[in-house]
């Protein structure tokens, strides 16, 4: 289980079976605290678990260097994803270890690939696709993180978006990214929802199995520091591997 974040309502933890629920949808406008909460999540997760990470960081924000030796920016996205469904195939059934596929601005990689070759874009969107789909039973997961969300970021008539077991949206969602990622769930504290503005750190949470809840991410203000955590982790892990 790792922890992401409090209910702001019961302030009790909320918790997630990675296991279970690994692939993770995350929305956010600039200022909500979508970095900071990712590096959060990911922090927990490989606290936890025993984790091969690939990650892709489409526009080079430079808040995953080092945290992972499977590492693309870019232009070179596109070939890390297709490394990570080749492994994914050769994956057998309840594998122990997580392997993890986090795509950082999935939303703009996929607009800059559809310009750049239609064809190998809806490729990737069918990879990443049946990996949502079929995932779960060989622990490979996806998080995909993004400004927005929409259907047309899948390939159509699949319901792709569906598959994603954890979907959280912090700061002030667009009607069409709630809609994508909540489809008409509502709090149960119908009165605290419609005063419910969240600040940056906060937003909703909907994770299988459970209700709809208001999420407050802790306080994180040195994000180079929880960075510089998650590269000493990746470090440690890589000695683990050479004894």
């Amino acid at each position: 289980m790792i922890q992401l974040g409090y209910n702001v309502l019961t302030e009790k933890p909320i918790m997630a079976d990675m296991e279970q629920t690994g692939h993770i949808c995350i929305v956010g406008g600039t200022g909500s605290g979508k970095s900071v909460g990712t590096l959060y999540f990911l922090y927990n997760l490989l606290k936890n678990y025993y984790v091969k990470l690939t990650i892709c960081d489409f526009k080079k924000s430079g808040d995953y260097k080092g945290i992972s030796d499977c590492f693309a920016e870019f232009d070179e996205v596109t070939q890390c994803i297709e490394e990570y469904y080749e492994e994914y195939e050769c994956t057998p059934e309840n594998n122990s270890q997580i392997k993890l596929l986090l795509i950082d601005e999935y939303a703009g990689y996929m607009i800059w690939a559809t310009q750049n070759d239609k064809k190998k874009a809806e490729e990737i969107k069918q990879k990443i696709s049946e990996i949502l789909m079929l995932g779960r039973s060989r622990h490979c997961f996806v998080w995909c993180i993004q400004q927005r969300i929409s259907a047309s970021l899948f390939p159509s008539g699949i319901g792709a978006i569906d598959n994603f077991q954890i979907c959280i949206g912090l700061g002030r969602l667009s009607v069409d990214s709630r809609k994508s990622l909540f489809a008409g769930e509502h709090l149960e504290n119908m009165a605290f929802e419609e005063r419910y503005h969240p600040k940056t750190g906060q937003g909703l949470v909907l994770i299988d199995g459970q209700e709809l809840q208001p999420l407050q991410i802790p306080c994180i203000s040195d994000k180079a520091r929880l960075r510089l955590l998650l590269q000493e982790m990746a470090r440690d892990k890589a000695d683990e591997k050479k004894q």
